[in-house]
Formats: structure tokens, sequence, C-alpha cells
């Protein structure tokens, strides 16, 4: 054995022994592209690889939101894959909720802060001097911490946060200096852990009591037309609130997902789960998706299929399937309890094809129709994934593995 194999063969003992737990690198290469697989739209290595591993991605207007474990957030562009920025907010160590686009800027909530970068990348701190303020938005620290997930337009932000006494919505006008929260909105004895909805001149918020009120955003002054304003569920609303300018949909803990019309709060229809709902459902133009912890993603018609009681029932339920990522016309995408992607047929849910790969640490949701799918996988590579649904082209098959090499072998 030469000297040489034998200095390798200590080396990869040593890393063994060390409890080294890197995933190897996978390799990737150009392929005939059959029916049926999955394959790279385009790829963003992200640096330090599996040193940083990528916890959480989000599809936020233009752009994908890569969440670190070191509290970064690594900007890319949708649509060519292009870093556009590494930012690093204040708090994103302890709690870190998806950001908020507003126009140029971007906004993140951590713990008390509500971080501003431009995009690319210029931090955007809080004024010092009057003739440093701006009529665009910068960066706030408050004094009480930020409990749900934040929604926001134009200057405004909107979100749940505790107080002393209760929990409390609030907006935020991400242009004041001084005292930036506009307005609050208590909720006696109870938290709001789900993140608002926003419409063109309300908000929808929800307490974990269970209560759902449309305020407006001028003076919160309640507008349906409902005992003290409010739509009551008989459990804890812990989802976020999700609007498609229509219909509000709501997910409680006491089992039903509800689809309220927006004008007027009243139930549309209900779907019994059978559990309590803990996740918001996913949008899209012609179906809801709602997970349901023991039996996987249910997929529900949005215009038909009700009964007398308002009723609706699942046009399907895909056992084991955890995650809604993505549709198009003929399937629907999801990830698996053990990472494995997969396209379910959207007329049955029979699963069509999956991918082999499983290394994956991060999805994101995307309901924009285009059955684009994005992943991260344990090395910090970012992929836009394009389902194939024809044979004929050649590209990379990024959700196949490609075998690794050991790094030495003894005779």
């Amino acid at each position: 054995m030469s000297k040489h194999l034998l200095k390798l063969m200590l080396a990869a003992l040593a890393l063994t022994a060390l409890g080294c737990t890197t995933p190897p690198k996978p390799t990737y290469k150009t392929e005939p592209l059959t029916a049926r697989s999955f394959a790279r739209q385009w790829a963003t290595e992200l640096a330090d690889g599996a040193s940083k591993p990528v916890t959480a991605l989000y599809v936020v207007d233009k752009y994908v939101f890569a969440y670190r474990d070191d509290g970064s957030s690594s900007v890319i562009d949708k649509a060519s894959g292009r870093l556009v920025e590494v930012d690093h907010p204040k708090g994103a160590t302890v709690r870190f909720h998806p950001p908020v686009v507003l126009k140029d800027r971007i906004v993140y909530p951590t713990t008390t802060y509500l971080e501003v970068f431009e995009v690319g990348g210029h931090y955007i701190p809080h004024p010092l001097r009057k003739t440093d303020e701006t009529d665009k938005p910068f960066s706030q620290e408050l004094s009480f911490p930020i409990r749900s997930d934040v929604v926001g337009a134009g200057k405004l932000v909107f979100f749940g946060a505790d107080f002393r006494s209760s929990g409390r919505g609030v907006a935020v006008d991400m242009t004041r200096t001084y005292v930036p929260d506009v307005w609050t909105l208590m909720t006696p004895k109870s938290f709001v852990s789900s993140g608002p909805a926003l419409g063109k001149d309300a908000v929808f918020l929800a307490s974990e009591r269970g209560y759902v009120t449309k305020v407006s955003i001028e003076d919160r002054k309640p507008l349906w037309a409902l005992p003290e304003g409010q739509f009551g569920t008989y459990g804890g609303v812990l989802a976020d609130l999700v609007l498609d300018g229509v219909n509000l949909y709501v997910a409680s803990t006491d089992t039903k997902l509800y689809c309220l019309f927006e004008n007027s709060g009243r139930v549309q229809w209900q779907f019994f789960a059978g559990e309590a709902l803990k996740t918001a459902p996913a949008v899209t133009k012609d179906l809801v998706y709602q997970y349901i912890p023991s039996r996987g993603l249910a997929a529900i018609d949005k215009k038909i299929g009700s009964d007398a009681n308002n009723s609706r029932s699942p046009r399907w339920i895909a056992n084991g399937v955890v995650k809604f990522l993505a549709q198009d016309d003929t399937y629907a995408y999801g990830a698996t309890s053990d990472n494995h992607v997969v396209a379910l047929d959207k007329a049955s849910g029979q699963e069509k094809f999956r991918s082999r790969r499983k290394d994956f640490a991060a999805f994101a949701i995307s309901t924009a129709g285009d059955g684009i799918i994005y992943v991260a996988d344990e090395n910090a590579r970012v992929t836009a994934v394009k389902p194939i649904l024809q044979s004929g082209a050649a590209g990379e098959v990024v959700l196949e593995p490609t075998p690794v090499q050991p790094l030495a072998m003894a005779r």
C-alpha cells in the first residue's frame, strides 16, 4: 500500500473518530431528461455549505429567502437564481419570522426588532437625527416582543405582539421615528400567535381564544356586522390567516378549517379535519391544501362540493405528505415525512412520481401555479426545480442522487 493511500485512509478514520457528520457534497451532471422527473431550473451554492445549514426557505415577491442557523438571510432572485445579498438582522438567532417586502426594502421581524435592508444589501438603521428621516421604511426597535408572523404594505406592518397584560394586534408605521406603533388591539386573556391577513383597507386578526375580526387599517374599527364584530371558533387559532381576495381561511384547533366570506365574516364552507389544525392552509386558484398531522395533506375544492350544512369533503388526502410545495395544471407537489418530493395527481391524489433524493434541509411553499419547487439541501444548495412532464430535453436531474466516490479504498 502506498504512503499516499495510507495517509488518505488515516485521514478518513480520524474524521470518523471526531464524529464528523458533514454530508458529502454531491456531484451534478447534465443528462437526457425523461418524463416524470425533476430537473434544475437554477441552483445557488451558498457560502460555507453544510457548516451553516439552511433552516427555512420562503418565496416572497420576486425573491427566495434562505434563512440559515447563524441568523443570516440569503436573498436570491427567484427568476435567475442570482444571489442578491446576504443580510444579518439583529435578534435573528433567537427568533426569525418570514420577511416582508415593502417595494425596494425588506423587513425582517426578529425578537423586538423590525430590521430593514434595502434590496442590494444596504442596512437602513433607525435615524439618529431629524435630518436623517425619510418617507421610506427604516429599522425599528420595539418595546414589546413580536409574537406572530408579519404582513405589510406601503409603510405599515401588522402582527401579534406580547404585552404585560395580554396579547395584542399591532399596527406599526415603519417611517415614524418615535413611538412607531400606530394602534394596538387588545385580546383580553389571550395572545395573538396567528399571523394576520391584509386586505385593501382592512386587516384580519385572530386570537388564541378563537376569535377572528376584521378591522379598519386607519382606526382599528370593527368592520363585520357580527356580535362584537367577531367570528368565533370553538378552539384557539394558532395558524396564520390566509386571504385570497374574496375569502378568508382560518385553521382552528377546534379541528375545522373555515372559509369565511371576507366582507361579512360568515361561513361559506367548513372542512372537518378530525384533529387540531395548527398550520396555515396553502391557497391556490382552485384548491386549498391543508396539512392534517395524523392523516397527511388534504386537497379541498374552493368552489364546489358543499352540502346543506356548508360542510366540505376533501377531494383527496395524501398520507405521509406533510407540506404542500407547488402545483401546476396536472400535479400537486409535496414533501413527505421522510423528505422526498412527490408529484400527486390533482384529480385523485395518487402519487405519480417522486424524487430519489431525500437530503433536503428546507422546502418553500409557492402558490404561483407554475409547478416550480424551491428546495435547499444539506449542503446549503438552493435549487429551483422544474418538473419534467415530457421527454426530449437535456438538463440536470437534481432530485436524483449521483453516486459519490469514497475517499479511499483498500485493496
